[in-house]
Formats: C-alpha cells, sequence, structure tokens
C-alpha cells in the first residue's frame, strides 16, 4: 500500500474491522467514525484472508460490494489490504507502521471484540495503550444485540441466509441481501421455454443462500424491475454441482449477458426441487411467478398482471 498523506486538517479516524456484509452493528461502527472526522475504513480484501481467529470464512460480499456499502455509509476512503502483507506484522508495527505513520491517523474506532496483530494477539485493550502510546484516540463500540438479546454478527448473518431466513437477515443487514456481479452466458433453456434468466455465479469462498426460489428485485438504470431468483445447482436441466443464481425479470425483455447486474432477494418461495420434466418444471416457474405478483399486491396495493 502507498504511503498516504493528509491533504487536511481534518481528523483522520480509522474504522477497524472486516465488515463483511456492512451490517447494523458495522454501521453503528462506521456512524461513529464518520462523526469524528474523515472516515478511512482499514480492513482486509476478502480474497486474501481465508479464516479469522481459526475459523474458516465465507463471505457475503466481495471487495467492489463491500467498498459500495462503505461509502454509501461515509466512508472517505477504504484500504482493502493483502493478508498476506499485514499477518505478519504484530500488534505494535500494525499501530506504529500502519495506523500512525503511514495512515496518520488521529482516532481509530472498532468494535469491543476487535483483534490485531500476528495471530490476531492483541485485544482492544492492547489497542488502548498502544494509542496513548503513538498519539490516536481510541473508541470502542460495544455490541449492537437483535430482538432476542444477541449480538448482531457476519456469522448470523450467514446462518440465515444459508438457512433460507432471507427476511431476517435482511433486517439484520440493514439492506436486502445482494447479488451484485457480472451476468454469464448460460445454457439459455430458460429462453427456450419463455423464461429467460440472467445467470450470476458465486465466488469459491463466497456464502451462497440456502438453494432456492426467491421474490426478487433486479436494478436496470436505476429501475427495480420485480423478479424471481434461483439459486441452486439446476438439478432438473444439468445436474450439476456449482450454484449459481437464476433471475427471471418480470415484464422485461433485454440483453444483459456481460453486463454487471444487482439482484437483491425479497423473500424465500420455495426449496429448489428436481422436476420429471422441463414441461413440469415451466409449470412450477408459472406458479412461482404467480406467487411473486401476488406479493408485488400485498406491498403496494397495485396489480402487475
Amino acid at each position: 500500500m502507498m504511503q498516504e498523506t493528509k491533504a487536511s486538517k481534518e481528523r483522520i479516524v480509522a474504522a477497524l474491522g472486516v465488515f463483511d456484509g456492512v451490517h447494523l452493528g458495522h454501521r453503528r461502527v462506521l456512524s461513529q467514525a464518520v462523526s469524528m472526522g474523515q472516515c478511512h475504513v482499514v480492513t482486509f480484501a476478502v480474497e486474501t484472508m481465508p479464516g479469522k481467529q481459526g475459523r474458516t470464512l465465507r463471505y457475503l460480499y466481495d471487495n467492489r460490494q463491500r467498498e459500495l456499502l462503505l461509502t454509501q455509509c461515509g466512508a472517505h476512503a477504504v484500504y482493502p489490504l493483502s493478508f498476506s502483507e499485514m499477518h505478519t506484522l504484530d500488534g505494535d508495527a500494525f499501530c506504529s507502521q500502519l495506523l500512525k505513520d503511514r495512515l496518520q491517523v488521529d482516532a481509530v474506532v472498532c468494535g469491543e471484540d476487535f483483534r490485531f496483530g500476528r495471530n490476531a494477539a492483541c485485544n482492544t485493550e492492547a489497542l488502548v495503550r498502544m494509542g496513548q502510546r503513538y498519539g490516536f484516540q481510541v473508541v470502542l463500540v460495544p455490541h449492537l444485540c437483535d430482538a432476542d438479546g444477541s449480538p448482531v454478527s457476519s456469522a448470523k448473518i450467514r446462518f440465515l441466509l444459508e438457512s433460507g431466513q432471507v427476511q431476517q437477515a435482511n433486517t439484520l443487514l440493514g439492506s436486502d441481501y445482494r447479488i451484485d456481479r457480472h451476468v454469464e452466458l448460460g445454457n439459455q433453456i430458460g429462453r427456450t421455454i419463455g423464461f429467460p434468466t440472467a445467470n450470476q455465479s458465486f465466488e469459491s469462498w463466497q456464502c451462497v443462500p440456502y438453494h432456492g426460489v426467491y421474490a426478487s428485485f433486479a436494478q436496470i438504470n436505476d429501475v427495480c424491475v420485480p423478479a424471481i431468483t434461483n439459486i441452486g445447482t439446476r438439478p432438473t436441466v444439468t445436474g450439476g454441482s456449482r450454484p449459481i443464481a437464476e433471475t427471471h425479470l418480470l415484464d422485461w425483455n433485454g440483453d444483459l449477458v456481460g453486463k454487471r447486474l444487482c439482484v437483491t432477494l425479497r423473500s424465500f418461495l420455495r426449496s429448489e426441487s428436481r422436476y420429471p420434466s422441463i414441461d413440469a418444471l415451466a409449470a412450477q416457474i408459472q406458479e412461482d411467478i404467480k406467487k411473486r405478483r401476488a406479493l408485488l399486491r400485498d406491498a403496494q396495493g397495485q396489480i402487475f398482471e
């Protein structure tokens, strides 16, 4: 990472953490940092960090998606550091070389369970001591708890998504879960039965929601188009093992292959199933679309027929 220098007299406040999903707890940390000065997010590039504190991680979003959300929350700059570059630094070097010398921070903000340094050996008490040593303020943000009284966490949101509980996951995220990736050319079987889809893949290190059909929206030129999204391995068609997201946009025609498309999941409709024929699959898709339209009528008081 290149040397950073201050461009103004505004306080530089580093928000520290992985920020996977940028959920409500993360947003509390970011809000505190933004209120104190120019917020610079210090995090890791997700594809370079395979685990955290001995746990293998499946990330919700890639770096681009995360950076977009962080910026929307008021971050002035985002530094996705390479884990291979940083994991050898001990706690003192992290604070002195990165935070003080390179980023020239005046303050840092993080959650109360933040850990840093080689093998995550340092806790927030050590961070406070090093802040006093190197001349930056440390603000610790308490956990935000959900309705059940448990801390809001990326791990819980992953569990909810992988269980098909997308509405509950969206509540903790503070916005609808999104699939924001380029559209790939598929086998076009959906087009042959009257239901063309925009196909998007997941990274190998990415959390994949429970396999099934979801009520969704696709953002086309700043317009949210109602849709249904199937996530899974398409057992009726190919029986493959690599999950993808296939989104059929209601009442919309156009070519999206090669373009970046943001699809947000709103609610779970049914589990993925294997059907005895393509005709049976087409009939089920028609039923899925009817359910999707019914949800639109309930939500908006309008009929999209």
